[in-house]
C-alpha cells in the first residue's frame, strides 16, 4: 500500500512537471491553452460513450472532403477529437447533415428517449425553436463552463442567444472559426464597376469620416445605366418581401430598433419613431425617384440577388457575410478576384454606434442539447475548442484575413463588424418576420406611407415578440 501510494505522488509530480515545462506564458501571463491544460490535470471524471455533434456547415466541427479547410488545419482538427478522446474515454462523432434537419430530427429523437447530439451547429432561428420546445440546456448550466470567456464569442452574439435573464442558450466559438463569424448587413461592392465610372471607393469614403447616406446614394446614381429590357448596369437589386435585406440594413444603419424591453410591461416595438421613418423614406425614395434598381424576374437561381451581382447587372448587394465565403463559382469572391470587394451599409444621420451590422435569424451559433451530463459537457467543450496544435487565440484572425480577403482594410472593417455588431432581435421575432417585409415592401412600392407601416407594425411585433 505504502509503495503504491509512493508510485501515485511520483506520477502526479511528474504530470504537473512536465506540462508547467512546456506551459510557456507570454508577458501578460496568458497562455491560450490554459483551460485546455487545465482540464487535464483536474479532470474528475470521464465520459463513456459517444459524444455526439450534429452540424449544417462543414468546414466548422467536420472535415467534408470537398471542403477549403486546409490539409494542415483539417489534421489539427483531427488530432484535437482524438485528444478528447483519450482524455475523456469516449468517442466523438462530427457529422453535417442536411440543412433545416436538425430541429425535427432532434423533437423526434427526444420524443423516442434517444440521444441524437450533445451539442449543435445551426442558425439562430433553429436555436430559438428548439429553445421554445424545450430541448437544450442553458451554458451557465454547464460545470467548469465560462460563458463570459472571450472563446465563445462576441458580446452580441452572446446578447443574441440569451433568451431568459442571465441564461444564454447559444454561443460562438471563435478559436476554430471555420465557417466565418457571420454578421448580416454587410454591403459588398463591385469595386471595376465604381472605377469605370469615376466614383471614389467605400473604403476610401469610410477612412475618410464620409461613409455617409448621401455618398452611397451619389455612387448609386452615378453607377447606374438602364437599357431597354432591363440590360445595363444598376445599383441593386429592388428590395421585396422576398429580398428584405436593403431595407433592414437601412433601418439599422439610422439607429432603427424591433423591439426594446421593459421588466414590468415586457417587449415594446422601436419601429415608431423617425429613424426607421426617415430609413424607409430615403430608400423608398431613391428607388422610386431614381430608378437606380434592378428587379428580379423569371431567375431559376437559388439567390438571384447573387447572381445579377455576379453577372455585373449590380455594383451592391446587401446580405449577411457568409455570401464571401462561399466556394460555389457562382459566387463574387471567385468571380471578382480583387474587384470584390466589402464593407458596411453607410451610416445614416441618426446612427451613433460603432458598426451598422448586425446579428440575425441566419447566423450560426452552437448550443448544447438537454440531455447532456451537465458534469462533464462543459469539460469536454472546453477541451474541445481550444486554439488548435500550432494555434493561438489569433489565429483565426490570420486565418481569416488569408483566406477570404483581398484588401486587410477591408478584413478590419469586417472585424469591426463581428466584434461590435448588436442584435437585430430577428430572432425573438420570428413569427413576425414575413408580415414585416410585406408592409416594408409596400413601402418601397409606395403602396404604404412609412408612417403608416410603421404604425401597423407596433401590434404585430409586440403581440408575437419571443
Amino acid at each position: 500500500m505504502k509503495k503504491t501510494l509512493i508510485r501515485i505522488i511520483a506520477c502526479a509530480l511528474l504530470l504537473v512537471f512536465s506540462l508547467s515545462a512546456c506551459n510557456v506564458r507570454s508577458a501578460d501571463d496568458f497562455h491560450a491553452n490554459d483551460s485546455y491544460t487545465d482540464k487535464v490535470v483536474t479532470r474528475s471524471g470521464t465520459f463513456s460513450g459517444v459524444f455526439r455533434i450534429k452540424t449544417e456547415a462543414s468546414e466548422s466541427l467536420t472535415l467534408d472532403p470537398d471542403s477549403s479547410v486546409s490539409s494542415l488545419r483539417g489534421d489539427a482538427m483531427r488530432d484535437r477529437y482524438e485528444e478528447v478522446e483519450k482524455l475523456f474515454n469516449c468517442t466523438v462523432e462530427a457529422r453535417q447533415v442536411k440543412s433545416g434537419n436538425i430541429v425535427s430530427t432532434m423533437m423526434a429523437s427526444t420524443a423516442a428517449a434517444r440521444t441524437y447530439a450533445d451539442i449543435f451547429q445551426l442558425s439562430a432561428a433553429g436555436i430559438f425553436d428548439m429553445y421554445k420546445g424545450g430541448y437544450l440546456t442553458y451554458a451557465q448550466n454547464l460545470d467548469e463552463f465560462d460563458i463570459s470567456d472571450k472563446k465563445w464569442g462576441f458580446d452580441g452574439q452572446k446578447t443574441m442567444m440569451t433568451f431568459r435573464e442571465g441564461e444564454t442558450y447559444g454561443f460562438r466559438n471563435l478559436y476554430w472559426a471555420a465557417p466565418l463569424p457571420s454578421v448580416s448587413g454587410v454591403l459588398y461592392y463591385n469595386s471595376d464597376i465604381l472605377n469605370s465610372n469615376v466614383q471614389p471607393l467605400p473604403a476610401e469614403l469610410y477612412e475618410q469620416g464620409d461613409w455617409t447616406w448621401k455618398a452611397f446614394e451619389d455612387i448609386c446614381i452615378s453607377v447606374t445605366h438602364f437599357v431597354a429590357d432591363r440590360q445595363g448596369t444598376y445599383a441593386f437589386i429592388t428590395p421585396t418581401a422576398d429580398f428584405p435585406a436593403m431595407i433592414h440594413a437601412a433601418i439599422n444603419s439610422n439607429g432603427g430598433r424591433r423591439l426594446s424591453y421593459d421588466p414590468v410591461t415586457g417587449y415594446k416595438c422601436e419601429y415608431m419613431n423617425w429613424n426607421t421613418i426617415d430609413a424607409l423614406q430615403w430608400l423608398g425614395e431613391l428607388v422610386r425617384n431614381n430608378k437606380i434598381t434592378y428587379d428580379i424576374e423569371n431567375s431559376a437561381s437559388d439567390r438571384p440577388d447573387v447572381e445579377a451581382f455576379v453577372n455585373f447587372y449590380t455594383a451592391f448587394l446587401v446580405s449577411d457575410s457568409s455570401v464571401g465565403f462561399s466556394e460555389d463559382e457562382m459566387f463574387p469572391m471567385y468571380t471578382f478576384g480583387e474587384g470584390f470587394r466589402w464593407t458596411e451599409f453607410p451610416a445614416g444621420p441618426a446612427y451613433t454606434g460603432n458598426t451598422t451590422a448586425y446579428y440575425s435569424s441566419s447566423d450560426q451559433f452552437l448550443a448544447i442539447s438537454n440531455t447532456v451530463d451537465i458534469g462533464i459537457t462543459g469539460k469536454i467543450l472546453n477541451a474541445l475548442f481550444e486554439p488548435l496544435d500550432g494555434a493561438d487565440e489569433n489565429d483565426w484572425r490570420e486565418y481569416i484575413e488569408k483566406n477570404f480577403f483581398f484588401f486587410s482594410e477591408d478584413y478590419e472593417r469586417y472585424e469591426n463588424m463581428i466584434r461590435n455588431a448588436v442584435s437585430d432581435d430577428s430572432v425573438l421575432t420570428m413569427k413576425t418576420n414575413l408580415s414585416e417585409n410585406d408592409i416594408f415592401a409596400a413601402v418601397i412600392d409606395g403602396v404604404k406611407t412609412p408612417k403608416e407601416a410603421t404604425e401597423q407594425l407596433v401590434s404585430v411585433i409586440e403581440g408575437l415578440a419571443g
